[in-house]
């Protein structure tokens, strides 16, 4: 199928083998089926029953799979059958059959000779060799197609990643909409394949990176938001409907596919480039390129500013989807679920919750992202009175990791050293958070991949009292939770709600709840509500797919995500089986109060 779009390709192995060099990048030039092959050429595979054992064509069809390799260094070949001076072309050869029927598009053995141009052998060491497609499964470990389709349009645009201390952490955004048929174009599809990627700087091969490349081969963790426009206001701004979106973790060349109805040429879609960390790699000004390929025209244009991304993260996390994007199509680094969510505390006040610590897993397909968010549940908030809703929701929250740092609004987080790692392993760090007195619902905080080997452990999370009696607001064990006092209306006023000022704030802004997630009719957390202690002390070792480097040990982050998805779709577990030591302090003086009345 690639080949018959006439798309690049590449591979690369994983260690050396008759004559195939480990760890090293080789060109496909060429894919061939061989068909009308008589029986006796497959007779030696049939009696030891290995035909197909590796590829899965078990099915004697008289057809031999042939690739045309290339070593990029113009020499060194494979030595194995089909190899220039392989004795097994004389025997390919004396088996043809005119019996089979003739195939367009293959090689046929009826007409075809092994010297022709459709199989040519150089017969020099020049690094251009034949292999059957059984040895290249064996060989290879990796194949890369470049989705370079003839006829595309495409168009970079220069984009720049924020300073290391703004929580805006989107600078440009660009919106998206479909073409119509436009005069003289011959052939038209109803849809647009697009492909958005951002490609980033690196020093690499350069004599500065050389001296140190810690620095300047280490790019920044990326990610591509996409929301549907609703409505675009007077000042620039505008407001999203669904959110949709993929993490890539350090990937250089992050991309994500989006498909658009050309007779919908009314729709809208922003692109919105995140990122949290810093990178090392790039120039002074800090640049990367946003580059939009698609196979029909499109209309792509640079927004005057970036829509608030503390609105779009919370679509993105808890809201519906644009359906218009494709997982299930790229290259197989970009696969596996992201965005699972975990409940890891929650504190219950007047049989409804107060508020929820969630943990949200981008992880899978070399993601290399977790999101912290607590969601508050405004109408419980404000039937306190105010000395209680000053402090009700204070915790703290340690997270376990290496190889990623953590940011949360008031910059990048500093972390103590747990257990150095072994040689080339980057060491354990622990970041402590304390938060006190929150009183709206947002992003607390990100933790991104930054090295080569990065693994996420455990999260914690726990109540602080901020002083004595800290949900007092009168004496006696029950009125200090009870209606003892006059209750206060909800804060709205700058310095109580001190995260609402998004110019400072940023992605870290506050917001006012959303009913759909006070609800669940668009999130299904319904297991990980029930017991948030599920995953609390899990501990997860994400790798990356096809990396150029060795593959980290532990568990595939695909499968594990997948994993965790179905768990948290399952509607099994009974809600009584919450752990209490997940709850918070006050949710445990109220029911210690209980007792102590009836008691009295």
């Amino acid at each position: 199928e690639f080949r018959s779009k006439r798309l690049p390709m590449g591979c690369g192995t994983s260690t050396s083998q008759g004559g195939i060099v480990g760890m090293h990048a080789y060109s496909i030039l060429d894919v061939r089926e061989i068909r009308n092959v008589g029986l006796d050429f497959f007779r030696d595979k049939l009696a030891q029953g290995t035909l197909g054992n590796v590829s899965g064509f078990t099915d004697l069809d008289g057809t031999v799979r042939l690739l045309r390799i290339r070593n990029p260094h113009g020499q060194g070949e494979w030595k194995g059958e089909f190899s220039d001076k392989s004795p097994v072309w004389e025997r390919l050869m004396a088996n043809k059959n005119v019996n089979w029927k003739e195939s367009k598009g293959m090689v046929d053995l009826t007409v075809m000779a092994p010297q022709s141009p459709e199989l040519k052998r150089t017969m020099v060491n020049d690094g251009t060799f034949w292999i059957d497609y059984e040895s290249f499964l064996m060989g290879f470990s990796n194949v890369d197609v470049v989705l370079a389709f003839q006829g595309n349009h495409a168009k970079s645009f220069g984009s720049s990643f924020p300073i290391k201390t703004s929580n805006h952490r989107c600078t440009r955004a660009f919106e998206l909409s479909a073409v119509g048929r436009q005069p003289g174009e011959e052939t038209y599809n109803e849809k647009v394949e697009v492909y958005v990627m951002c490609i980033q700087n690196t020093r690499r091969g350069a004599s500065l990176g050389r001296a140190d490349r810690k620095k300047s081969y280490k790019t920044c963790d990326t990610g591509i938001l996409v929301g549907e426009c609703s409505k675009s206001k007077e000042d620039g701004q505008v407001e999203l409907g669904s959110v949709d979106g993929r993490f890539f973790g350090m990937n250089r060349n992050g991309h994500i596919r989006i498909v658009l109805d050309r007779s919908d040429s009314d729709r809208k879609l922003i692109v919105m480039p995140v990122s949290f960390g810093h990178p090392s790699a790039t120039n002074e000004e800090l640049s990367f390129v946003v580059r939009f390929v698609a196979d029909a025209p499109l209309l792509v244009q640079e927004l005057s500013k970036p829509p608030k991304l503390n609105i779009s993260m919370q679509k993105f996390c808890f809201g519906e989807k644009v359906m218009a994007l494709g997982h299930e199509v790229g290259t197989s680094r970009h696969r596996g679920t992201q965005g699972t969510k975990t409940v890891l505390m929650e504190c219950m006040a007047n049989k409804s919750f107060l508020f929820k610590i969630i943990r949200i897993d981008c992880l899978a397909g070399g993601g290399g992202t977790v999101l912290l968010y607590l969601i508050v549940n405004d109408e419980s908030l404000s039937q306190m009175n105010l000395s209680q809703r000053s402090e009700a929701i204070s915790f703290s929250t340690e997270i376990n990791c290496r190889g990623m740092v953590c940011r949360t609004a008031n910059g990048l987080v500093n972390h103590e050293v747990i257990s150095k790692g072994k040689k080339f392993e980057a060491a354990w760090r622990r970041f402590s958070l304390s938060f006190a007195g929150e009183n709206k619902s947002r992003l607390l905080a990100a933790v991104v991949q930054s090295g080569q080997d990065y693994q996420f452990g455990s999260v914690k999370c726990s109540s602080i009292s901020t002083g004595k009696d800290a949900h007092s607001a009168g004496n006696g064990p029950m009125s200090k939770y009870m209606n003892s006092q006059k209750r206060a209306s909800p804060c709205n006023t700058k310095d109580q709600c001190r995260f609402a000022n998004y110019e400072d704030f940023g992605l870290y802004a506050s917001f006012e709840t959303p009913s759909n997630i006070l609800s669940g009719e668009r999130i299904d957390l319904s297991l990980a509500f029930q017991n948030p202690n599920i995953y609390n002390a899990r501990q997860t070792k994400p790798i990356e797919i096809h990396s150029d480097s060795a593959q980290l040990p532990g568990i595939d982050q695909n499968l594990d995500a997948a994993i965790m998805a179905s768990i948290v779709e399952s509607k099994d577990v009974s809600a009584n089986k919450r752990s209490i030591e997940t709850q918070s302090s006050f949710a445990q003086d109220i029911e210690n109060a209980i007792a102590m009345s009836l008691k009295d």
